[in-house]
């Protein structure tokens, strides 16, 4: 949204250090499908195209800063004395702001849609409170209201609340003008902080107008132990399996499918039981992958098979197959039409179009041109024990099975290794070499 018009500001509570969890980690980072939960709730108050968007920080400060990154604006909370405190922080970094929305950054399942829904539902009011209706309340403050049905306070979780069904979800929008007033007017709970929830009974004790927005019950699930944990990350990994395949994608068994959040994959793409698909992973049109497959932040192009394997940081070309029980490591590139079987490795390598590499071999830190066959049990000895080193394979060459080659070295276009060859020297292209160490083969008579 423009700068120089009015609209909303979000501030996003993400100071807290979540001690059920029980963890080093501030709880905000703790991850639901690949992506941290404020990073979740960033990416959908950016639905509402905030004109300033704020991040209240501060347990371990800073890990939640570097997490975060670019693009909105942290506020720092030096003391834990509450979201009442915490929201009157970020005053000036609301300036211009003609309504602030105040959403939690532990839960991870909030959508876009639910926040302009709330925003919508505040266009009136003093203040909107999101609600939903549960029949286990938990340790949630409750909506009350008077016999006119008017909300007069939100009622902390109590045994004097058990009464009211409305459930306050913990995400607000208030009149910028009426909160900047009135938040300095909060005063200190039994434990000295001093709560948000305070306001909704001020409002009312004003004559100002509180709405109410019924929100799923999903959305507004906060994650403060391990179990909420595991809870959003199976409603989430539903969520993106559901939505790929309503855009084309076939999963075979949902169950046993784990999608970060992430993760782009075209129509027509297969995904067999037992997949991880994890990061920023890419899948093209055709694709196999699977079963008991992991890529992590990879780019598979169109119409490959990937089995049973594990490729990482890497990229695979169109038509290439994978595995089974291959392994991919960082810093590789598979041009089109390569074969890579049961297996096979490779690390920090490019891979040029219609290598064979089927069976238990390795290259590691390698530059291997088109047409290359890698047989059985060939090597790339790649690490003297002090540094790694480059190996260069040309187009066409032929490295035969159990091939030692000992880096540096280049083996030139359309060269020849004998099986059990140990190439510690330069091949010239067309030459063929065999033996321990490997040496120059006499040319074939003419046939």
């Amino acid at each position: 949204m423009n700068k120089g018009t009015p609209g909303p500001g979000v501030i996003v509570l993400a100071a807290g250090r979540g001690t059920r969890m029980r963890s080093t980690l501030p709880k905000v980072l703790h991850e639901v499908c690949g992506r941290t939960m404020v990073s979740h709730v960033i990416e959908a108050a950016r639905a509402i195209e905030p004109r300033r968007l704020a991040v209240v920080i501060g347990h371990e400060a800073d890990l939640v800063r570097d997490a975060v990154g670019p693009g909105v604006e942290f506020v720092e909370q030096t003391s834990m004395l509450g979201t009442g405190d915490a929201v009157e922080r970020c005053r000036e970094a609301m300036a211009g702001c003609d309504r602030v929305v105040v959403l939690n950054g532990d839960a991870p399942l909030l959508t876009g849609a639910t926040i302009v829904a709330l925003l919508r539902g505040a266009a009136e009011a003093t203040m909107a409170i999101a609600v939903n209706r549960v029949e286990d309340n938990g340790a949630f403050g409750r909506v009350e209201r008077d016999g006119d049905g008017n909300v007069v306070r939100i009622r902390e979780a109590d045994r004097q609340a058990e009464g009211y069904t409305e459930r306050n979800a913990g995400f607000y929008v208030f009149d910028s003008a009426w909160l900047w007033k009135n938040i300095g007017r909060v005063g200190e709970s039994d434990s000295g902080e001093r709560y948000l929830t305070a306001l909704a009974a001020m409002v009312a004790e004003q004559g100002g107008t509180i709405t109410t927005v019924e929100v799923p019950a999903d959305d507004a699930l906060g994650v403060d132990d391990r179990r909420r944990l595991a809870d959003a990350e199976a409603i989430m990994r539903h969520r993106i399996v559901d939505r790929l395949m309503e855009e084309g994608v076939t999963v075979r068994d949902p169950a046993t499918t784990y999608i970060d959040a992430g993760v782009a994959i075209e129509a027509d793409v297969t995904i067999e039981p037992g997949s991880h698909i994890r990061g920023h992973s890419r899948i093209a049109t055709g694709s196999t992958i699977g079963p008991n497959t992991v890529l992590r932040n990879s780019s598979i192009g169109a119409n490959s098979l990937v089995t049973q394997s594990t490729i990482e940081d890497s990229t695979i070309g169109d038509s290439v197959t994978v595995g089974p029980n291959a392994h991919v490591r960082g810093g590789t590139t598979i041009g089109d039409h390569c074969e890579l079987g049961n297996y096979a490795e490779v690390k920090n390598s490019m891979v040029g179009k219609g290598v064979k590499m089927h069976h238990f071999s390795y290259l590691g830190d390698a530059d291997v041109g088109p047409g290359v066959n890698y047989a059985a049990g060939a090597v790339t000895c790649n690490y003297d024990g002090v540094a790694k080193h480059r190996t260069t394979i040309g187009a066409g060459a032929f490295i035969g099975c159990d091939t030692m080659l000992v880096a540096p070295v280049t083996i030139g276009a359309g060269a020849v290794t004998g099986a059990g060859a140990v190439v510690t020297k330069d091949v010239g292209a067309g030459e063929r070499v065999a033996g321990v160490p490997a040496r120059p083969l006499p040319e074939r008579a003419n046939r």
